[in-house]
């Protein structure tokens, strides 16, 4: 796992610490969790929501044939 030294102010450190502190964590778990949230955020990217709904016309009819004999295969 990789280290990283951080440089912030005085009140951000301070209130960073309190929360971790709040939510029973240390300080590194509870900064990897903000970073998490903000680098890899998980759910449905950003892109999927431009694109839902934006299909125009109708939805094409797919032949579905029953299972059976497919030539060549047997």
């Amino acid at each position: 796992m990789a280290q990283i030294t951080l440089y912030l102010p005085d009140e951000i450190a301070s209130r960073i610490k309190r929360e971790a502190k709040k939510a029973h964590k240390s300080l590194s778990a509870y900064v990897t969790d903000l970073a998490s949230k903000r680098v890899a955020p998980s759910g449905w990217p950003a892109r999927f929501s431009r694109l839902y709904g934006s299909w125009k016309g109708e939805v094409p009819e797919i032949e579905d044939p029953p299972p059976g004999e497919i030539d060549g295969l047997q």
